[in-house]
């Protein structure tokens, strides 16, 4: 079989969209498919062209109006219990953000969609798995094109299909508080690792909270963290002041399993007398893969800044580890739920604490009333005598705090596909980020 004939059938195989492929006559909508209108001032233009190797493919263009919003809808049957698929393959031009200007999802009992993309040759593939509701139910697939008044997208091809079932991703992480020397930390990562923890976080600057003491990242304390990662087949991470050349930094490695450095992050925003003392600011914030999932690091100050998790979240980041030496821990389920993020924190003075996307914190007992949404916080175990809070996640699933039948209809949590402004943001905040005088 041509290949491009097996790409097909991997499309066509078990699709709940009757017309995927868009058959029709040229001009008109594709047979079986209807578009919506909100407002028929702001409609976009929906039609079927001829696209590559002379296939129709559904067009959507703007009407001259940036505020232009409409899409197209296909009935579907789902049945209980399964997981399903949806894909899309398309081009377009004239878009700045395909994030903004298209929404692509499953509205049923339940309701989810596509979040991620990626570029194939000249082309297009978003794709998103979720599971349906527990009943059959009949729902629609919808194409949404908005808020450009030029832009134009084709779409080649869309497909719903039944998957198997999206694997748990279960991480266990044991996150620590106090103060203590070396050997009660060397003994503090033995119990961690005697309780099976994926990933043992300690506070900031854990061994002394002196830049006088100074080391390499392989120095003592760092030898110490990859000694007991190696061991125990753990991840290892907490913050202690580096020496790097003529620099003395506030930096958290991450040790892998076998004990290698992951990476490391420097605290960007220092705590004021820290450069009074002689510390000097890192910069980046980077984002580190593990065999769990992606893991960002903020350390103390930084917290204050939400900027710091959100720009994390952006790059990928679904952990956030903040050892730190005191902390607002109000700020933590604001921090999760904008972004999306499940956020650990060890301490030297506060509590351990870990908070998932629905803000749900680890060991609660009485659930934040105005919260609506499952928690992906499976078990929480508490040791007052060792000073250890070890909480199993598990990340392959993230509710936001209002968790309406799914994503497409909740709180947006960090998700770009989820902002329904017409003109972006983040420039004007940059800007007025720079402003240092009054107006």
């Amino acid at each position: 079989m041509p290949e491009s004939t097996a790409l097909e059938a991997d499309w066509d195989s078990g699709n709940l969209i009757a017309n995927g492929n868009f058959r029709g006559s040229l001009g008109a909508l594709p047979e079986g498919w209807e578009a919506v209108y909100p407002n028929p001032a702001l409609a976009p233009i929906f039609k079927l062209v001829l696209g590559a190797e002379s296939r129709p493919v559904l067009e959507a263009c703007g009407n001259g109006r940036r505020e232009c919003l409409g899409y197209v809808r296909h009935p579907v049957r789902l049945e209980g219990g399964k997981t399903y698929r949806l894909r899309v393959r398309l081009r377009f031009e004239g878009l700045e953000d395909l994030n903004r200007h298209l929404v692509h999802g499953v509205f049923a009992d339940f309701n989810d969609g596509i979040f991620s993309y990626r570029r194939e040759g000249e082309g297009v593939i978003g794709e998103g798995r979720f599971p349906a509701g527990d009943k059959p139910c009949d729902g629609e697939v919808r194409l949404y094109f908005r808020f450009s008044a030029n832009g134009k997208v084709w779409w080649e091809r869309v497909s719903l299909q039944e998957c198997p079932p999206i694997p748990p991703r279960l991480v266990r992480v044991a996150c620590s508080w106090g103060k203590g020397d070396l050997d009660d930390w060397r003994a503090w990562l033995d119990r961690a690792g005697e309780r099976r923890a994926d990933l043992a976080l300690l506070p900031e600057t854990f061994n002394g909270p002196w830049v006088q003491i100074a080391e390499p990242l392989d120095g003592p304390v760092g030898q110490l963290m990859a000694e007991k990662a190696r061991q125990w087949r753990m991840y290892v991470s907490g913050s202690f002041y580096e020496r790097r050349g003529d620099l003395v930094l506030n930096t958290a490695p991450l040790f892998d399993r076998e004990g290698r450095l992951v990476g490391s992050y420097s605290k960007n925003q220092l705590y004021d007398p820290e450069e009074d003392e002689g510390a000097t600011p890192g910069v980046g914030f980077p984002v580190f893969q593990t065999d769990f999932g992606k893991v960002g690091i903020i350390i103390c100050y930084d917290s204050w800044f939400p900027e710091t998790v959100r720009l994390l979240a952006y790059k990928g980041a679904e952990l956030i580890l903040f050892p730190n030496a005191g902390y607002f821990t109000g700020l933590m389920p604001a921090r999760a739920a904008d972004n999306g993020v499940w956020i650990a924190v060890s301490s030297l003075s506060g509590p351990a604490g870990v908070w998932d996307p629905g803000g749900a914190c680890a060991g609660e007992i009485e659930p934040n009333p105005t919260r609506h949404a499952p928690s992906s916080i499976l078990a929480v175990e508490r040791d007052e005598i060792g000073r250890m809070l070890l909480v199993t996640l598990d990340l392959s699933r993230r509710y936001s705090p209002h968790w309406w039948g799914g994503p497409m209809r909740s709180a947006p949590g960090g998700r770009r596909l989820r902002q329904t402004l017409i003109e972006p943001i983040e420039e004007e905040i940059a800007r007025e980020a720079r402003r240092w005088w009054e107006e």
